[in-house]
């Protein structure tokens, strides 16, 4: 199985984690969530000496889609966003920011339950609605990872209280889709530090079904 490295950015006045996904052996990635300064960003892929396939959207929020168009406009390689957050990324007055972004022909659009092979990795896309409509995470099982977006974080869990926001859906979505997975996983969030659902269970009160 080919190597696969993490890189993480920081982006933006709110800090996003904007993640280069880099399979070693080709140099072929994926960025995700790309949430402002294009710039920055095209410096860390250049660093890695990365080769762009794909640039994954967890959610629509702005401080996720910041420097989506720019990005896309450098590397000409497809946006993936789940159906539900299409009208927050294509209009800035949804997604609370100054930024919006229109698909195009190539451009992804996810309905949760893909089996992705990109750049030589198998991604799951697991939807988890609750942060917003159409919040997904990026299941990379041979590798032992999530990318997990603004549903989970260390000790703690997606805001509701945005427009399209769901406390319940939200909860739902990381007790019955997120903490049954391997407890080895880690979880790689849309802001701060990573977890690992073996202690994300332990915090939940979860009890894995027999």
């Amino acid at each position: 199985m080919a190597e696969i490295k993490i890189n993480v950015a920081r982006v933006g006045f709110i800090q996003t984690n904007c993640y280069f996904i880099l399979n070693d052996e080709t140099k072929k990635g994926i960025i995700v969530d790309p949430g402002d300064e294009a710039d920055y960003i095209e410096d860390c892929v250049k660093q890695l000496e990365m080769v762009p396939e794909a640039l994954f959207l967890t959610h629509a929020h702005y401080d996720h889609i910041g420097a989506v168009g720019e990005i896309k406009e450098k590397y000409k390689v497809p946006v993936y966003v789940h159906e539900a957050d299409i009208p927050m990324l294509e209009d800035k007055s949804k997604n609370m920011g100054m930024t919006e972004y229109h698909l195009r022909g190539d451009d992804v659009i996810l309905h949760g339950g893909e089996e992705l092979d990109i750049a030589g990795m198998k991604i799951q896309v697991i939807h988890t609605p609750g942060h917003t409509p159409g919040g997904v995470c990026y299941y990379f099982k041979g590798n032992s990872f999530l990318i997990s977006g603004d549903t989970l974080f260390r000790f703690s869990w997606g805001r509701t209280d945005f427009p399209g926001g769901d406390e319940r859906a939200i909860m739902s979505s990381i007790r019955e889709k997120l903490l049954p997975l391997p407890e080895d996983t880690r979880v790689f969030p849309g802001h701060d530090s990573p977890t690992r659902i073996g202690d994300e269970r332990r915090i939940h009160g979860y009890k894995e079904q027999i």
